[in-house]
């Protein structure tokens, strides 16, 4: 079955599969919204795109990544990027704020909140998605086919790709989850 590090890890690698994966339906010119959400066993992708456009996209991802194009798997629309501006923002607004009341301690926490959110979101942002939330080690991966699990007729679908792994070097087998996101948006998501 594996171990919680083991879970992470799987899912640190569907993160940057599913960042290349979205990066590359945006380049063929699929429009929003479009987004991802991973887990252990693979993830989702909610697009306009059918079932085998994302299918040849994250097979085709899957390739770069495999010849070294790590660079794909750091995404400016993750949502590890929003975290990290509201954590850089919330630290400035106390520092600014701190041991201070009034009007102008208030609004001089929210000035430097701003500033820090806008100027070390991104960088702080890329720098936990490449050290913790994604891992482009996809040697032992493959891609299972495409499903769509969730189609109303009028709103976006969802479709999953499952993700396998090469068994002769790995005995744990990821299990599949069902755990569908919650999708709103203009800008891709993931």
């Amino acid at each position: 079955m594996g171990t919680p590090k083991d879970a992470i890890d799987r899912t640190r690698r569907n993160h940057a599969l599913e960042h290349a994966t979205v990066t590359l339906l945006l380049e063929r010119g699929v429009k929003t919204p479009l987004g991802g959400y991973s887990i252990p066993s693979g993830f989702f992708i909610w697009s306009s795109a059918p079932p085998d456009e994302v299918g040849s996209a994250s097979r085709e991802a899957l390739r770069l990544l495999k010849a070294g194009h790590s660079g794909l798997a750091i995404s400016p629309y993750c949502g590890t990027n929003w975290v990290a501006s509201v954590l850089v923002g919330g630290a400035a607004a106390l520092i600014a704020a701190a041991g201070r009341r009034g009007l102008w301690a208030s609004a001089r926490a929210a000035i430097a909140a701003v500033a820090a959110a806008s100027v070390l979101g991104k960088p702080v942002g890329r720098f936990l998605q490449r050290r913790f939330t994604t891992l482009p080690d996809l040697d032992r991966v493959e891609i299972e086919p495409v499903q769509t699990l969730l189609d109303s007729g009028g709103g976006v679908p969802v479709n999953v790709v499952w993700i396998g792994a090469n068994h002769a070097a790995e005995d744990d087998a990821p299990a599949a989850q069902a755990a569908l996101p919650a999708a709103s948006s203009d800008a891709p998501t993931e």
